[in-house]
């Protein structure tokens, strides 16, 4: 189930350290803004990422580690493949 590679879109619940994670995520190549060719660029919600090369197990997996590594506790997350974007 989850290992089909794509735009994948990963939200998450985290209890402390929300800045460190991200950018440890961000690191790893996920991005906090998206944009359609020359429209404007947005902004995911604060605990929502996206990569456009990866699977939504390896996104869970990456999540978990950087987690673990920061002493962090995942409390929730979901990762799913995703095609189309619409934003505010």
């Amino acid at each position: 189930m989850g290992d089909t590679i794509g735009v994948i879109m990963l939200s998450y619940d985290i209890n402390k350290l929300h800045t460190n994670v991200k950018d440890e995520m961000l690191k790893l190549g996920y991005s906090e803004r998206w944009r359609y060719g020359n429209g404007p660029t947005y902004e995911m919600p604060n605990t929502t990422l996206w990569h456009d090369e990866k699977s939504s197990n390896l996104a869970i997996n990456d999540l978990q580690r950087v987690c673990n590594r920061l002493g962090v506790k995942l409390e929730k997350a979901v990762a799913a493949l995703s095609k189309e974007f619409s934003g505010v």
